[in-house]
């Protein structure tokens, strides 16, 4: 539950300075340097006893208030950041239309070689498929080099989704270069 926000005109001044103390200022985002208790870094601020999202607070001090039903939302997607101009009010599902947009909710997870778990690079799949469609290598061939299943290069070159594997881009670098090594061998 989000509890409303309002600051008295008459404590804006002194709330004003209390925030600006704990704001690091530069040319992109201003960060917030006080208290923080969530993963993300999203700052905390107490005003009259109850603890506020700093970065709402910031909000309320530039605009007056926050409209009824809206939430604070970033334009630079840093919940660190309590720059004015960084922030606007939104509703929920602007919000969120605004995060998938972006490609950063739970339902859009890194795809490719952008996913922790990928060993074999981008590279390394067109390479396979290019052998096998050349008739150069056969798939179990190919599946031994880049060190994945038969199974693996059967999707690839049949253009399914490639699926990650375990332990991430460094097997994948470490892959690409005993391919490189095994290529200039031959």
């Amino acid at each position: 539950m989000i509890i409303p926000l309002s600051i008295a005109p008459e404590d804006v001044g002194i709330i004003r300075s209390r925030f600006l103390a704990k704001v690091k200022q530069g040319d992109g985002c201003w960060l917030w340097t006080g208290y923080t208790q969530t993963p993300l870094g999203r700052g905390r601020m107490r005003i009259n006893n109850r603890v506020y999202y700093a970065y709402r607070v910031a909000y309320v001090l530039e605009h007056g208030s926050i409209p009824a039903g809206y939430v604070v939302c970033h334009h630079c997607d840093n919940p660190q950041c309590v720059r004015s101009d960084h922030l606007f009010a939104g509703l929920q599902a602007d919000n969120v239309r605004d995060m998938h947009a972006k490609k950063r909710g739970r339902n859009n997870p890194p795809c490719g070689i952008d996913h922790h778990k990928v060993t074999v690079s981008d590279e390394r799949v067109a390479w396979a498929k290019q052998m096998y469609t050349s008739g150069q290598m056969n798939q179990s061939a190919i599946a031994e080099v880049l060190g994945v299943t038969q199974q693996t290069i059967s999707d690839w070159v049949r253009g399914h989704v490639r699926r990650p594997r375990s332990k991430g881009l460094l097997i994948a670098q470490q892959r690409d270069t005993a391919a490189d090594q095994l290529g200039e061998a031959a």
